[in-house]
């Protein structure tokens, strides 16, 4: 598979964590993930020199769908109505 398509992948599932960052911040799990938050950042940064394979890309997108249905059944009947989960995978 094209590796431009891989990382383009891989950029969707750190872009997708990465934009919840903010309004995490205003939960109890805001600090627990703030060093989490920082790697994400720095892989981004480091993305386009990265060679990634498809069986990982799957991974990765796997446990990025988990990690947002896990946030999303958390916060159900929370008081963070500004918790969006209107992104979804591409």
């Amino acid at each position: 598979m094209n590796l431009h398509l891989l990382n383009y992948r891989l950029r969707n599932c750190l872009t997708t964590i990465l934009e919840l960052e903010v309004t995490l911040e205003k939960t109890h799990l805001g600090s627990a993930l703030q060093s989490e938050f920082t790697v994400l950042k720095e892989v981004m940064q480091r993305l386009d020199n990265l060679a990634v394979e498809e069986k990982d890309v799957c991974r990765i997108e796997a446990a990025t769908g988990r990690f947002l249905a896990e946030l999303k059944e958390s916060f159900r009947d929370s008081s963070v109505p500004e918790l969006s989960f209107t992104r979804t995978l591409q």
